[in-house]
């Protein structure tokens, strides 16, 4: 786990070093997930927000650095919740304001549940992908999806994450 947050850490210093040559962007961003597989069987549809860097290195890819959480209710369970935050790396690239956008990272999982007045939560780091597709309207608003899937000892934790954002300009176009 060490290697792949130090692997991150690098990433963002090479994105950072190097973007000096185009546009550099922050995205907030709401977002809704649609929990699908196993963890579908017990999870809610959960809400959020992320903000995601961009960090332009040609007139059409950009560097992306993304974090953000969705927060899910657990089916059968008022008392019950389950996060899933994920902090990855990725390259955006763009066609005529369509992009797709691979991503590597760490996701952070976990669970928490009120059992008689005494809250009781645990989490757990797995390595986390995801592939997002969207559109950008007029360089500014983007809308878009993502298969997201974090993998640990076996267990994939996996779902459709749906996303509106705007772009901040902080550098060039």
């Amino acid at each position: 786990m060490k290697r792949l947050f130090l692997m991150l850490i690098a990433s963002a210093s090479f994105a950072a070093v190097h973007a000096q040559k185009g546009s550099i962007r922050i995205q907030p961003a709401i977002e809704v997930g649609l929990p699908i597989g196993d963890f579908g069987d017990f999870a809610k549809v959960g809400f959020g927000g992320s903000i995601k860097g961009l960090f332009g290195i040609t007139p059409a890819g950009s560097i992306t650095l993304y974090g953000g959480g969705t927060f899910h209710g657990v089916k059968d369970d008022n008392d019950a919740h389950a996060s899933v935050i994920p902090i990855l790396v990725g390259y955006q690239h763009s066609f005529n304001g369509f992009y797709v956008e691979p991503e590597l990272g760490l996701g952070i999982y976990g669970a928490s549940v009120d059992v008689g007045g005494v809250k009781v939560s645990s989490s757990e780091s797995a390595f986390t992908y995801a592939l997002n597709l969207g559109y950008l309207i007029n360089n500014m608003v983007d809308i878009g999806a993502r298969y997201q899937a974090g993998s640990k000892d076996g267990s994939t934790t996996s779902l459709i994450g749906i996303h509106i954002g705007y772009n901040l300009s902080l550098k060039g176009k």
